[in-house]
């Protein structure tokens, strides 16, 4: 779901991915820096696509011509996953999808001012992330 309010936007994301494999059971992971840096290449490399897609879905249109700012809200599943983890993960996805979908100029420090995240709460039935891309005032 994408909602805009003036110059900004909110996407959602999952924070459980599904890896569908054609010869064997499909495997469910969380989102998080602990499987990316033990997960296959390809895994990595496919789970990256597929949040891609999920961010160019939900932009639109949606142009963002200067400097910006991420805040990410966690609403987990189990409370013993680590939500800087998540995160942290969440805002490279998120980063490297805008600059492709071209949303954002660039995620470099001249545009990309920072990024702020909190847990919000429990919600078993659709753990996810919000993220809100902020459009920040020029100099």
């Amino acid at each position: 779901m994408t909602t805009t309010e003036s110059n900004n936007i909110q996407i959602t994301l999952p924070i459980y991915w599904t890896q569908v494999y054609k010869t064997k059971p499909n495997k469910t992971c969380l989102v998080s820096i602990n499987w990316y840096r033990n997960a296959h290449y390809h895994s990595q490399n496919k789970m990256k696509q597929d949040f891609h897609e999920l961010v160019a879905k939900q932009v639109g249109d949606f142009s963002c011509e200067g400097k910006f700012k991420l805040a990410i809200e966690i609403y987990y599943k189990n409370s013993n996953c680590d939500g800087a983890n998540i995160a942290a993960l969440i805002e490279k996805f998120v980063l490297d999808a805008l600059q492709e979908e071209k949303v954002i100029i660039n995620d470099n420090v001249q545009y990309h001012k920072g990024s702020s995240w909190k847990v919000v709460d429990q919600d078993k039935d659709h753990p996810r992330c919000l993220i809100s891309i902020i459009e920040q005032e020029q100099e």
